[in-house]
């Protein structure tokens, strides 16, 4: 009975899936239909497809993370570095699913394996996306002291704000000079510089950058020496950089200890499931294995986000 109930909640979730692509691929061959394409009138491209097929999803799912004063997907996939559109992310992230709920019912057949993969599929683009984004951050807060010495010796020299932030862009290693890239262009193409300033804020996540747009943006609008006051920042900024690293150094061996402990265990599971099947069995052939299992990687992920949050370095 229980195998039966698990085949229709895989088999119903996939047929709706069948259905709603045919249906939408109906749409888009009777809009062709409608509109017949001219010899001068390029074919759709399959990036196209994705766009007009996934774009409402993408901006509905946008609109009520606005609402929940959360950003909007362009703007998590901005911060992530990515360059693709929300619709295509929609996408990888169906894809991942799919793929991961087929993985489970080849390797595991009718059971909870291809809920379980599939749910995993679900949640690792979020994770993914977020972790380049924390990464990007990092490494863009590490070179800001750097950026706000050229940007400082660049208004000493004379020039004026827009034209210190070109040079900012022309002489600073990725990610700070894509980023001022995207302002200085923005600003040529008659953007204010408030404008372009406030929409790096949105792409990067950083509470040293808003400290340091609010002094520029002071300048722009009352004046002052903009250039000392940011290298009095750009001194903090260091001795910042610097205590964080000797707090990196002092929490190492908390950090590899939280790392062991997460690990081991699912290595050792791991190795007991491919190289001794029938002793590890039981855990993935009966419904007990499985709330053992469900209960062991609570407990991990319980264990590392406590030592994570007591080893956590404060921005």
């Amino acid at each position: 009975m229980s195998s039966q109930l698990v085949a229709v909640v895989i088999a119903v979730p996939a047929g709706l899936a069948i259905a709603i692509f045919f249906w939408s691929l109906d749409r888009v061959v009777k809009e062709r239909k409608q509109t017949p394409a001219t010899p001068s009138q390029p074919r759709a491209t399959p990036r196209e497809l994705v766009e007009r097929l996934l774009r409402p999803a993408a901006e509905s799912l946008s609109q009520r993370r606005t609402a929940g004063g959360r950003p909007t997907l362009a703007e998590d996939l901005g911060r992530a570095g990515l360059n693709i559109t929300p619709a295509e992310y929609l996408l990888v992230r169906i894809g991942a699913t799919a793929l991961g709920a087929l993985i489970g019912l080849f390797r595991f057949g009718i059971s909870v394996g291809p809920l379980i993969l599939g749910a995993v599929g679900f949640v690792l683009p979020p994770l993914v996306v977020r972790y380049l984004q924390r990464r990007r951050r990092d490494r863009f807060n590490e070179q800001l002291a750097g950026m706000l010495q050229l940007l400082s010796n660049s208004l000493k020299t004379g020039y004026a704000i827009d034209r210190a932030l070109d040079t900012v862009a022309a002489k600073s290693p990725p990610p700070v000079s894509t980023e001022f890239e995207r302002v200085t262009t923005e600003i040529a193409l008659g953007t204010s510089v408030e404008d372009a300033l406030s929409s790096l804020l949105l792409r990067i996540d950083s509470p040293d950058l808003e400290f340091i747009v609010t002094a520029i943006l002071l300048h722009v609008r009352v004046g002052g020496n903009l250039a000392e006051v940011l290298d009095n920042i750009s001194d903090t900024l260091r001795d910042r950089l610097q205590t964080k690293r000797d707090m990196a150094v002092l929490t190492a061996q908390s950090r590899a200890s939280a790392t062991i402990i997460t690990g081991l265990p699912i290595l050792l599971a791991l190795g007991l499931y491919v190289f001794v099947p029938g002793y590890f069995a039981p855990m993935t052939s009966t419904f007990v294995g499985y709330v053992l299992l469900g209960i062991a990687g609570f407990l991990i992920l319980i264990g590392n986000l406590l030592i994570t949050r007591m080893t956590a370095l404060e921005s």
